[in-house]
């Protein structure tokens, strides 16, 4: 049977050589018709036609031999441009004619070896063209020549022969006619215009097809017109290889040349092959399964191909699809009764192609539910009285690949009332479960028993008192410490409110500071159980201090006993006594424990002792001793013996010499002891050179600290201050000697050892002579 399918046509009006051939001679000429464009890629050369005696002094190398026929008079050029622009390739062309033959071509009449690298061309085009100046009919060879010469002047009915050479380089070109001639072209006064042969799809390598079957199709009637058929484009174009007898066609196109029968101008055209063997679908049925495990399938329709079908057959193997042999096939395809597995069938189209495929047999997926799987013994979470739960949080626990289903539930007093999503309970409920098929197939059903679990038990826990033992108004406390008084069996976590302990929101830290008596409830939680509940209630415990206590000072040597007073239930001292009395304590810090309803605090307590008294200055006039000391606890008491004392700081008549100084404070504790002495003053000096007071001498203050040495007049003008270790006065004040009078002096020095101040004042006569 023949195989025909509509095509586009498509009119070529380019001659085109994409491969290397061998190449042809004269007498084997191309026949130019119409004024086309060429594109040709000469190789090689048969005979070699023409020689060196040859105008343009040339010969063949890769060379191609044309022929065309005027049909119009007018003037004929072209252009040749090689496909490569590359300035090395190099074209040349001969022309004979007119009406020359191939046995008696005589000279050419144009020609052009010039090659354009040597004659610094623009580019590597050649040709003829109208531009060029009469007589202009041949350049070259070498660096001669612009590479184009002359036009021809052609009548009509005139032919010529063309022969292209490239004696450099590689590379097709292009040929395009210029001028005002039209060449012979016997397609352009056909009387009707060609048919063509529309694209052949292919889809059996052994179909055989008779492509002169097309002959009259082609022709449409055009006379004095021949086709002959060919694999190649090649073969086409050089008439070789004729398909001549049926044949099958393989995955590339064929061609045809329309042949004129008057002149030897011929075309070729393509049949496109489009390779397209049919391709088939592997459709899936499903049904639902029955009780007996197998389901009743229409293999009818299965959807097998979008293409129109001639035939189709189902079997249960491949081969026997693949071969469609009689005998084998399914009688009932509508009515087919089957477990899940996979059948064939083989399909012909009203093109005639023919395939076999599988089709898969399936079942729905089957509705499922195991209520086992779902522990319905629920905990009350919140602590609310009630169970708030999502159905669709449960069906992907019963039900296997619960999207393939819909699933309900009811209670089991309305099977056909269906529950919202959201569902609470306060008491044990019963539920039915509906999984029900998407595709028709029959429900399975299951009942869910839902019930409120048991809670965690939690002993009872009485308000527990917080002692502030270092009354500080706040107790830092750590919440873990009282979880086991509840249970052992759970963790806890803390919260401030029962609301927040029974959501589970607003966690605190088990580390908290007590300021106050305060309740705080813990969430207990374990594997097995409900959570729980519990709260802690803290006293907060201010402790009972003594007011007895207070620091005390006492004499470094002595001891004393303290009394925290009663209404206490227990005491402990640092002394180790567990009495109100603390025994003998010295100087120290020492406290007492002290316990009041379960309440303990430590109070602290300072023995000091007292502050050690210091004789800070002694300062003598006149045999009358005035004391100043500082330290201790006043009054002070005073005493030149250690063993008399007074009141007063003042001593009278304070006899010459060495002496010693008693202080104590009023606490009567060992009194500080300082040695003084009382010197006898110098109060008259006679600075007259005879060695007897001629100064008055205190040099030996160079010993002291903090000296002051300070002589003045009545007025209280100062005359002389001992200064850099000079203690020593002559009377003078500065260079001048000062006349008999009465002066005053003051002396003052700091012990180096003790620190103590010793400040005189006494009067001196002056007496120059």
């Amino acid at each position: 049977m023949k195989k025909l399918s509509i095509l586009y046509f498509l009119f070529l009006f380019s001659l085109i050589f994409s491969q290397n051939r061998e190449a042809n001679d004269c007498v084997n000429y191309i026949q130019i018709c119409g004024n086309q464009t060429i594109t040709l890629n000469p190789t090689g050369y048969g005979v070699q036609e023409i020689d060196y005696s040859n105008t343009c002094n040339g010969q063949e190398h890769n060379s191609l031999w044309l022929k065309f026929t005027a049909k119009t008079s007018g003037t004929l050029g072209f252009d040749l441009i090689p496909t490569s622009t590359d300035i090395n390739i190099d074209y040349d062309f001969w022309i004979f004619g007119p009406n020359a033959s191939c046995g008696s071509l005589g000279s050419s009449i144009r020609c052009s070896t010039t090659n354009p690298a040597m004659a610094g061309s623009a580019d590597n085009h050649t040709g003829m063209r109208d531009s060029e100046p009469d007589g202009h009919y041949s350049e070259g060879p070498g660096d001669d020549g612009d590479s184009y010469v002359k036009s021809l002047n052609v009548i009509a009915g005139e032919s010529y022969f063309l022969l292209i050479d490239r004696p450099i380089g590689n590379g097709a070109f292009s040929l395009n006619w210029t001028g005002t001639a039209i060449l012979e072209d016997p397609f352009g006064t056909a009387p009707n215009p060609f048919g063509s042969v529309a694209p052949i799809d292919v889809c059996n390598s052994s179909t055989l097809y008779d492509l002169s079957d097309y002959d009259t199709q082609i022709l449409n009637g055009n006379p004095d017109f021949n086709i002959a058929y060919y694999g190649t484009y090649e073969d086409a174009t050089y008439d070789e290889n004729r398909i001549t007898t049926p044949i099958a066609l393989g995955d590339h196109d064929y061609y045809y040349r329309i042949q004129s029968t008057v002149t030897e101008c011929f075309r070729v055209e393509t049949i496109k092959v489009n390779w397209k063997p049919l391709t088939l679908n592997i459709p899936e049925l499903k049904v639902c399964k029955t009780s007996n495990g197998e389901g009743i399938f229409n293999l009818t329709l299965a959807n097998l191909t979008s293409e129109s079908v001639a035939d189709t057959k189902y079997y249960q193997t491949l081969p026997a699809a693949q071969a469609h042999l009689p005998g084998t096939e399914i009688l009932t395809p509508n009515f087919f009764p089957s477990v899940e597995r996979s059948v064939f069938a083989w399909v012909k189209t009203v093109s005639g192609c023919e395939n076999a495929t599988e089709i898969k047999l399936s079942f729905y997926p089957v509705p499922n539910v195991d209520t086992s799987l779902y522990d319905a013994n629920i905990c009350d979470n919140d602590l609310d009285g009630s169970v708030s739960l999502k159905f669709s949080d449960i069906t992907p626990v019963i039900v296997i690949d619960p999207n393939d289903f819909d699933v309900y539930y009811y209670f089991s007093s309305a099977p056909g009332t269906v529950l919202p999503d959201d569902f609470a309970f306060t008491s044990d409920t019963t539920v039915i479960v509906e999984v029900k098929s998407k595709n028709g197939c029959p429900s399975v059903f299951g009942t869910i028993n839902f019930k409120i679990a048991p809670q965690i038990i939690l002993n009872a826990v009485q308000p527990l008192q917080i002692c502030d033992a270092d009354r500080s108004g706040n107790e830092l406390i750590d919440l873990n410490d009282y979880t086991a008084f509840f249970t052992t069996q759970a963790t806890a976590t803390v919260y401030e409110t029962m609301n927040d302990a029974k959501k589970d929101t607003n966690r605190i830290s088990f580390s908290q500071d007590l300021k106050a008596d305060k309740s705080f409830f813990f969430r207990f939680q374990n594997s097995v159980d409900c959570p729980a509940v519990g709260e802690l209630k803290l006293i907060f415990k201010s402790p009972k201090i003594s007011s007895l206590i207070q620091d005390v000072t006492i004499c470094k040597e002595n001891s004393i006993t303290l009394d925290a007073g009663p209404g206490f239930d227990s005491y402990l001292w640092s002394s180790g006594s567990d009495q109100a009395s603390s025994g003998a304590l010295k100087v120290g810090e020492h406290w007492v424990d002290l316990t009041f309803e379960n309440c303990t605090t430590r109070q602290f307590v300072k023995v000091i002792a007292e502050e050690e008294v210091i004789i800070k200055i002694l300062e003598i006039e006149n045999d009358r001793l005035t004391v100043t000391a500082i330290g201790g606890t006043a009054p002070y008491e005073y005493s030149l013996n250690g063993i008399i004392w007074q009141a007063s700081n003042v001593f009278n008549n304070i006899p010459k010499g060495i002496q010693q100084i008693y202080v104590r404070s009023a606490k009567k504790c060992i009194p500080t002891m300082r040695e003084f002495s009382n010197i006898d003053l110098v109060n008259v000096i006679t600075p007259n050179s005879d060695g007897k007071n001629d100064v008055l001498d205190y040099s030996a203050l160079r010993l002291k600290n903090n000296v002051t040495f300070k002589i003045f007049d009545r007025y209280g003008r100062f005359v002389f201050i001992g200064k850099d270790g000079n203690y020593i006065w002559d009377g003078k004040d500065g260079s001048k000697l000062l006349s008999t009078g009465t002066f005053w002096y003051t002396l003052e020095w700091t012990e180096p050892d003790t620190e103590v101040i010793h400040r005189y004042n006494s009067w001196i006569l002056l007496k120059n002579r």
